[in-house]
């Protein structure tokens, strides 16, 4: 059984189109997504295949590219990738560039790890967010002058075959 790429690259177009590109101007931000499955080489190397579908365990990266097709400058940029909940995982430390954030639920980001405090045995205590638990990574991109691009990329692996991605609530 196989997942459709396609499907989850309309899907995250949609989101990713208006309301998760945050900008002054974010008329003027085009954002670009593509899908590659990872595939490993001889010596372990990695050659990088344009993904329409993929299988159970298979590891996708996605790029994601703005650019500011404005006549100003686009000030304040911040990228958001959502990681469809149940479909796909992160894969820690796949995120490029690497001053990235992360959140649970959408709303609250902090720097990688993500840390959280518990009760264990009537003490409070600080552990690590696992990776998998992450809902958004963000990138603060900060201000694109006019015809300026940056591209951000993360690793997920799939995880699941489902209908369709489905993201944490906002």
């Amino acid at each position: 059984m196989t997942i459709r790429i396609l499907n989850i690259l309309l899907f995250w177009t949609i989101v990713l189109a208006g309301t998760k590109v945050f900008a002054a101007d974010t008329q003027a931000v085009d954002v670009r997504l593509q899908a590659f499955q990872v595939v490993a080489q001889d010596k372990g190397a990695e050659k990088l295949v344009p993904a329409l579908e993929a299988e159970v365990g298979d590891t996708i990266e996605y790029q994601i590219t703005y650019q500011n097709q404005g006549k100003t400058v686009a000030q304040a940029v911040a990228a958001t990738l959502p990681v469809p909940e149940g479909a796909m995982s992160y894969l820690a430390g796949s995120a490029a560039p690497k001053a990235v954030q992360a959140s649970l639920d959408g709303k609250t980001f902090a720097p990688l790890p993500l840390t959280r405090e518990v009760m264990r045995k009537g003490l409070r205590v600080v552990e690590r967010v696992p990776a998998s638990e992450y809902r958004f990574l963000r990138w603060n991109l900060g201000d694109l002058a006019p015809g300026q691009a940056v591209t951000v990329s993360s690793r997920m692996k799939v995880i699941s075959i489902g209908s369709a991605p489905k993201l944490a609530n906002k």
